[in-house]
């Protein structure tokens, strides 16, 4: 097997494009004040804050409940509780220690964090995780399928060259590279358990990437590992 280029190639997407804007809470944040809600709970949380986060404004279906489902299975083994309901249009799962609730008209709810700061770094994490879910607003479709370019109106011609070495977590990229590679070959259980290992790792480095630029890269693998084989279980 021939190892992963240190250069990996990926589409340039229209500036409207999801992909190009990010769901950054920050940046959110710095347009729209009120995107963030700091609730006080009740005495018997004293000392714990909850946040309401408006992804997009109003009560529109901005997630696709489907695609969310999925990108929460793929990241289970993060999480001490997870419960996703793709005809509710609701997931809760429990993430360090911290209570997430997430609907598909884009609002968050965090309970028992510990302060404004660790509500803004799990919200920013939170919307990196669902990212892919979220419908973007030229194409109408989950950000997913404007990173496998499925969709057919967000990427453009041109194709931008990315050095791994200049990427943080770059080894996360190149092994759900490998693994992807390996499971074309495998057998079909094998197979099975390198493409999730595979869309584990592309989703883990979309999370962690400290920008939104260097995270983009990790969407458009995954997305391919998605097309891969069979989707992940529920």
């Amino acid at each position: 097997m021939s190892l992963p280029s240190s250069e990996i190639f990926v589409p340039r997407f229209r500036d409207e494009c999801l992909l190009s804007r990010g769901t950054e809470v920050r940046d959110l944040l710095r347009v729209r004040e009120e995107t963030v809600l700091y609730v006080q709970p009740c005495t018997s949380e004293r000392g714990k804050l909850m946040a309401n986060i408006e992804l997009r404004s109003g009560e529109t279906e901005c997630i696709d409940s489907g695609t969310l489902c999925a990108l929460l299975e793929i990241h289970r083994r993060r999480f001490s509780e997870l419960k996703c309901s793709q005809n509710l249009g609701v997931a809760k799962l429990m993430w360090k220690g911290r209570e997430i609730s997430i609907f598909k008209n884009g609002k968050i709810k965090i309970q028992r964090a510990l302060n404004r700061e660790e509500i803004i770094r799990v919200a920013n994490s939170v919307a990196r995780l669902i990212w892919g879910a979220e419908l973007c607003e030229i194409c109408g479709q989950p950000a997913l399928n404007c990173a496998s370019g499925a969709c057919g109106k967000c990427v453009q011609e041109e194709r931008v060259s990315i050095e791994l070495d200049e990427l943080p977590n770059a080894e996360l990229l190149r092994q759900s590279q490998i693994n992807l590679q390996l499971a074309r070959k495998a057998a079909p259980d094998e197979a099975e358990r390198l493409l999730n290992m595979a869309r584990y790792q592309a989703l883990f480095f979309t999370i962690e990437a400290p920008r939104k630029e260097d995270a983009v890269p990790g969407l458009v693998l995954l997305a391919e590992a998605l097309q891969s084989g069979v989707p992940p279980k529920s």
